[in-house]
Formats: structure tokens, C-alpha cells, sequence
């Protein structure tokens, strides 16, 4: 949680980037996906983090070429979109949202099924 906060946390997804080099951290309270760089040795360092800009993100996914972070916001009843920063690694919202009911999870099926 980012310093200075004075809530309760409850995560709700952890993933890696395909490339291992960050680790992405939702919390559910906090409706935030933090950002950690991980180092040669496993080690974490807090990168940043960016704002669900929904409520309750219960999952989310980074699509197969890892340029865009994709949240499912239970509570507000939509997606949001995310370009993500091949340098730090932080996801920046591209004012997309898609509206759907109570959403959970976003599954990216391999090409050609």
C-alpha cells in the first residue's frame, strides 16, 4: 500500500509480466494495481502504481503482448483499459472503459480457436 494509507487491504491478483522483469499487485480496497521492478535476484522494488479507475478490481490480465493491462472492476460494473510503459512498467489508463455486469475475468484465448 502506498505510504500514508489508512485503509484495510485485500489483494486480489498477483501477475507477472512475460518477461519476469515486474510484478503487478491488485488490492481490492485500494482499487490500485501497484508496480514492483524485480531484480536478478528476485528482489522487489516498488516502481509506482496506478488507479483501477472502477471499484473492487476483483481480476485482471495483461494481454499476450504485454503492451496493455485490462481490469475487471466488480463493484462499478465495467473494464478499464491500460497501456503499459515498457520502461517502468506502470500501466496508464487510455480512457477506455467497458461497461459489463459484475465482471470477474478476462481470459485471452490463443490464436486461431
Amino acid at each position: 500500500m502506498p505510504s500514508g494509507f489508512a485503509g484495510t487491504s485485500f489483494a486480489s491478483e498477483l501477475r507477472f509480466s512475460d518477461d519476469g522483469r515486474f510484478l503487478y499487485a491488485a488490492n481490492r480496497l485500494h482499487d490500485g494495481i501497484a508496480v514492483f521492478a524485480v531484480n536478478f535476484k528476485g528482489e522487489l522494488k516498488y516502481v509506482g502504481e496506478a488507479a483501477t479507475r472502477g471499484d473492487y478490481p476483483r481480476q485482471f490480465t495483461i494481454d499476450p503482448t504485454g503492451n496493455f493491462l485490462y481490469s475487471c472492476n466488480q463493484r462499478s460494473d465495467n473494464l478499464t483499459s491500460f497501456r503499459i510503459d515498457r520502461g517502468s512498467g506502470v500501466p496508464k489508463f487510455i480512457g477506455q472503459y467497458v461497461p459489463a455486469g459484475s465482471p470477474s475475468c478476462i481470459i485471452f484465448l490463443p490464436s486461431g480457436r
